[in-house]
C-alpha cells in the first residue's frame, strides 16, 4: 500500500536515527521520557531546544522506589513543565513517548495517576503547551538522559546551556521540518 511504501525506507534505514519534528516558530520543544531501574526506582527526564535546534536545558527527577513506567512518564510531563518554568519560556511543545499518558493530559484523564495529570493541567494553564506523542525513535536525548540521571542519585537535577554529556546531548539538532 502507499502507506507502508511512505513508511518502508525509514524502517529499512537503521544507521540514520529519524529527526525529531521542528515546534512551531516561537515555541520550545521539551522531549520527556522515563526510566526504570530495578531496585533502584524511576527517572522522569526532558531535553529543551529552542525553534532551530539549540540545546536550552534539561533536567531529571530521580525518585526511589517507584517503578511504575506509566507514571513515572506522566511524571516526565510534569518535570517538562517545571523545566519550562526554570527557563522562563511561554510557548511549548511536551513530546511524550507514550501515547497513553499524552491522550489522558490532552482529555483531563483521572485513572491512577489522575492527581498527576491534575498537576499538570493546573501548571500548564500558565503556558501555551501543546502535548504531543512522539515515538521513541526521535526521544533518544531524554531516554538517555532519564538512565544516566540514575548515576546523580535521587532528587531534581538540572543543566542550563550545557548538557551533561554532549555526545548524548549535542549542542544542536537538525530538526524535521
Amino acid at each position: 500500500s502507499k502507506k507502508k511504501q511512505v513508511q518502508q525506507p525509514r524502517e529499512g534505514n537503521v544507521h540514520s536515527p529519524q529527526r525529531p519534528k521542528a515546534p512551531p516558530p516561537g515555541f520550545v520543544k521539551i522531549h520527556v521520557d522515563a526510566g526504570i531501574m530495578k531496585g533502584r526506582g524511576g527517572s522522569a527526564a526532558g531535553v529543551c531546544r529552542d525553534s532551530n535546534g539549540h540545546f536550552l536545558g534539561s533536567s531529571a527527577l530521580v525518585i526511589e522506589g517507584l517503578a511504575d513506567p506509566t507514571i513515572v512518564e506522566a511524571i516526565a510531563c510534569r518535570e517538562g513543565i517545571a523545566l519550562a518554568e526554570d527557563l522562563n519560556v511561554q510557548n511549548i511543545v511536551i513530546a511524550c513517548d507514550s501515547k497513553q499518558v499524552v491522550f489522558d493530559i490532552n482529555k483531563g484523564c483521572k485513572g491512577r495517576y489522575g492527581a498527576i495529570v491534575s498537576k499538570i493541567i493546573l501548571n500548564s494553564a500558565h503556558f501555551h503547551c501543546i502535548f504531543v506523542f512522539e515515538s521513541r525513535a526521535v526521544n533518544v536525548e531524554a531516554h538517555h538522559l532519564a538512565k544516566f540521571s540514575f548515576s546523580r542519585g535521587p532528587g531534581r537535577h538540572i543543566w542550563f546551556g550545557t548538557p551533561h554529556d554532549a555526545r548524548c546531548i549535542p549542542l544542536h539538532v537538525d530538526f524535521h521540518e
